[in-house]
């Protein structure tokens, strides 16, 4: 699904950092991790890497940043700071899911920078574009397989069918579910006109608002045809025992 998509890691100076990210990707099905700088201590990745370390002893590394990122389509750079000197727009991570998505089959890199210092002027002029995670102005720098984890989570999500939820329902099938559900409110004496617009008419707008798939309408649909349903048994109870 994300077969088109590396995760880069520059610099980074925390081998148990490399592990989490490996398992961050993995769990968004990206299992291509390139490691720019040093070598790293891979028995001290390992146990963070739990369920990922295939990904992590299938790790490329090198000591060529931009020879690695010619290769590829479309080079994210993940970053918080902006200006002059370095991208004046950045993408919000959903914003660069929807990208990635329709990038494929051209391949694409995210480019994550050293933990202390992030990415250099440098190393972010290698990127087309930039992308930045939102945070709390008090605490506003995460940890690299915290942001690794952020973005492969908006990969994924993206590139799942439907978004990784089913399509809901239309205006017809909206108004089906309104009268079913009105219908077995009547059934049981409850006033279906009350308000200015009348219950159908609100029941319509909050069900197009929420997003209703078919399956959740008709669970909706059952659960008042079963109150109606228990309402006229009880009723009937009521009228033998009189």
């Amino acid at each position: 699904m994300l077969d088109h998509v590396d995760v880069v890691l520059a610099r980074p100076s925390e081998p148990r950092n490399i592990g989490s990210a490996c398992r961050a990707a993995k769990s968004a099905s990206i299992t291509r991790v390139i490691v720019a700088g040093a070598p790293f201590d891979r028995a001290a990745a390992a146990p963070l890497a739990a369920g990922a370390v295939d990904v992590l002893d299938a790790i490329v590394t090198t000591d060529d940043l931009p020879r690695v990122l010619g290769d590829y389509a479309v080079v994210a750079g993940i970053t918080r700071r902006t200006g002059q000197k370095r991208k004046l727009r950045s993408y919000l991570p959903r914003e660069f899911a929807a990208v990635a998505r329709d990038s494929a089959p051209g391949r694409v890199a995210i480019v994550f920078g050293n933990e202390q210092s992030g990415l250099s002027d440098e190393e972010l002029s290698l990127c087309n574009l930039a992308v930045s995670i939102p945070t709390a102005d008090i605490c506003p720098s995460l940890n690299l397989s915290h942001a690794v984890q952020v973005i492969c989570y908006e990969l994924f999500v993206a590139a799942a069918p439907d978004g990784g939820r089913s399509a809901p329902i239309g205006q017809r099938l909206i108004a089906s579910t309104v009268d079913e559900i009105v219908g077995s409110l009547h059934d049981i004496g409850y006033p279906t006109q009350s308000g200015p617009q009348g219950l159908p008419r609100y029941l319509s707008d909050l069900f197009g608002r929420a997003r209703l798939t078919d399956a959740e309408a008709q669970r909706v649909q059952r659960l008042f045809a079963d109150i109606a349903g228990r309402w006229r048994r009880l009723d009937r109870s009521t009228e033998e025992n009189r």
